[in-house]
């Protein structure tokens, strides 16, 4: 097996790991070092399909805990968000493409993390949700990081942690489903060619991954968890960010 297919599952599986013990980063773990084994837009569509699977399958388990009407203002404001997502990653070359995705992995991370720091407060009204959304989608579209958005919302309101992360899967199900979309409408070259053998593998290490963290899930702290995905994620960002303005260099 070459080594690009092995790190391609290896970023697959680290990914459903942590989507199914933290509701979430999915996207955010595996979306920046899927971007640099393949080019920006077709690892990008590949972390957006994977985030269906995986956010989909927690969901059928937390179905019952989701708060519907947020998430329709939500859902609402990613369908919107993601034309433009999308209308920016089929514009830009690679080069800057990667750049962009870096800094908006790592930008939304910071933002995220400072907002959780500060204490702040916004009030729970379709504005701030759809607002929320529509960023969410955008980015979703444009680095295959929905999470962080809704996160920062979740963290301003004072929104409780499981009835978040379960309205945060269906949520993400459209958000993610509505970038593909949008994204092959802009450019049919976008779908990421793959052997149908890679195809397999990825399916197998995704719902290995999902299974394993139901057992990590009983075993490590949601904290650890946590911390262990921003970091992840910081390094991606950052590795994607280096590698765009080396190619711009």
């Amino acid at each position: 097996m070459e080594p690009v297919v092995v790190l391609i599952l290896t970023a697959v599986f680290v990914g459903a790991l942590s989507q199914r013990i933290t509701g979430m980063g999915f996207g955010l773990v595996s979306g920046p070092f899927l971007v640099l084994l393949l080019d920006p837009v077709s690892g990008v569509i590949l972390v957006n399909i994977c985030g269906i699977i995986a956010a989909g399958t927690v969901f059928a388990r937390t179905w019952r805990e989701v708060e519907w009407p947020i998430f329709a203002k939500l859902a609402f404001g990613t369908v919107v968000g993601t034309l433009p997502g999308a209308l920016l990653t089929t514009a830009l070359p690679t080069a800057p493409l990667q750049v962009l995705i870096g800094l908006l992995i790592i930008a939304s991370l910071g933002v995220s993390l400072l907002i959780g720091h500060l204490g702040a407060r916004i009030p729970e009204n379709f504005g701030t949700q759809f607002t929320a959304g529509f960023v969410s989608g955008t980015m979703s579209a444009a680095a295959g990081a929905g999470g962080p958005a809704v996160s920062a919302y979740a963290v301003l309101t004072r929104w409780e942690q499981r009835s978040f992360a379960a309205t945060l899967q269906p949520f993400l199900v459209v958000g993610t489903g509505s970038a593909i979309l949008a994204k092959a409408l802009l450019d049919e070259g976008a779908w990421p060619r793959l052997d149908p053998a890679i195809w397999v593998g990825i399916g197998v290490v995704l719902v290995a991954g999902l299974l394993g963290g139901d057992l990590l899930a009983r075993r490590v702290a949601p904290q650890t968890a946590r911390a262990a995905m921003i970091v992840l994620a910081f390094g991606g960002g950052a590795a994607t960010l280096a590698k765009g303005l080396g190619l711009l260099g």
